[in-house]
């Protein structure tokens, strides 16, 4: 009599397995992971670790799944990111979370006929500029990551409700090419039949030929590339990472302006790169790329090492840029350069002012903040001493459907 051996194969896309000892380490996404002992997975059956496969001898394929999945439910509310190290949370069409709300995550519709799509949160740099305070040194506590599938679903009804062409502009806080499925994030956007295309802002340090060559032909329109020095140490005290290498990121924002539009677009920051400013013209002059030069501003919550130029002195030195090199960077139109026209307004449920009873869903990414949600909203509220349950907040701010709310 020939004896049946159960064995249940589980197979995942974006999981993968590493067994380690007592315990066993689930990747997700590429960039986050959280790990599971291995006396728990044992219960189910004896079990090894296969890339993206886990198998389980003496088990049913039904039955082991089942038991799994409760195993990843507990594992997903003990997610890292592995760059940034923080506490990271998942959110997906089953997460009770939408994705209009935060100036952090999710989708931002600035009332024109371009769609802010943030998949992720967390920086692999340090920018000593950084507006947000993104990367390895941030004083947040927490990162998000938004399912692609929720995102491509929920882009789709914002730009069927504008009723236009729009564009999907990728503007992370944070370095979008952490996002494990980025060229797939922008195939799906590029093919949705009212995207007239896709853009995307990144640091460059993350990329080489071959996921150059992915992006565009995922259908990436332009990268917009920060880059804000030529002199090697200088590069590296912007970026605040000590391993940044500028020849690299030189190297291969060349190759990227073979193969799509890119925008080199340094920060002008007074006492650190002033001398720089001029080669990195002649730089994106000689690899065929536009240059964008922008004013440093002070944020409440960014980074700020210096002092604002004031508009009239910066608008004077690149006055002085375009006599130099024959280009445009003063009296270019923004809306003819970058195809930016106003739409209808997406209706706010709540003004500021307004005392709103939410719903707690994640922590948020500061100390006693929290995410919450009312009116199909999200909604950041800060100053929150609860972990979960509702909350009544009095909303301090709703523009462009941004929410933020101080507990009371």
């Amino acid at each position: 009599m020939q004896i049946e051996v159960k064995q249940a194969r589980l197979e995942f896309r974006d999981l993968g397995f590493e067994k380690l000892e007592g315990k066993t380490r689930v990747s997700f996404l590429r960039n986050f992971y959280f790990d599971v002992e291995n006396e728990l997975l044992e219960r189910i059956g004896p079990f090894q670790a296969d890339g993206n496969s886990i198998v389980f001898a003496g088990s049913t394929e039904k039955s082991a799944r089942a038991r799994f999945n409760q195993i990843l439910d507990h594992g997903f509310a003990n997610m890292y990111n592995k760059v940034t190290k923080k506490p990271s949370y998942y959110i997906h069409r089953y997460s009770g979370i939408p994705l209009i709300g935060s100036n952090a995550f999710g989708l931002i519709d600035r009332n024109t006929n371009i769609i802010e799509v943030k998949p992720l949160t967390g920086c692999n740099e340090n920018c000593n500029y950084c507006s947000v305070d993104e990367g390895l040194r941030t004083r947040k506590v927490s990162e998000v990551v938004i399912e692609r599938e929720y995102l491509v679903q929920e882009f789709r009804k914002l730009a069927e409700f504008k009723g236009c062409e729009v564009e999907a502009y990728i503007n992370s806080q944070g370095e979008p090419t952490l996002y494990g499925p980025l060229p797939e994030l922008i195939s799906d956007l590029k093919g949705l039949e009212m995207v007239r295309g896709v853009v995307m802002n990144s640091n460059g340090s993350l990329l080489d030929e071959d996921y150059i060559d992915r992006l565009a032909a995922a259908g990436l329109r332009r990268l917009n590339l920060s880059l804000n020095a030529i002199d090697p140490q200088k590069a590296k005290i912007i970026s605040g990472w000590g391993k940044y290498d500028i020849e690299r990121t030189k190297r291969m924002a060349a190759y990227a302006a073979e193969k799509t539009e890119l925008l080199i677009a340094p920060v002008w920051l007074p006492g650190y790169n002033d001398d720089e400013i001029p080669k990195l013209v002649e730089f994106a002059l000689g690899i065929g790329a536009k240059i964008g030069i922008q004013n440093f501003l002070y944020y409440k919550r960014g980074r700020n090492p210096v002092t604002a130029m004031k508009w009239e002195d910066f608008y004077a030195r690149l006055a002085g840029l375009e006599e130099k090199y024959g280009i445009n960077l003063t009296k270019m139109d923004l809306a003819d350069e970058f195809r930016i026209r106003p739409t209808i307004n997406l209706p706010k449920p709540f003004r500021k002012g307004r005392v709103v009873d939410a719903e707690i869903k994640i922590p948020g990414r500061y100390p006693n903040e929290k995410i919450a949600v009312a009116g199909n909203r999200n909604i950041t509220i800060s100053n929150c001493p609860k972990s979960s349950g509702t909350v009544r907040a009095k909303i301090i701010r709703s523009k462009h459907n941004v929410f933020d709310a101080i507990a009371i």
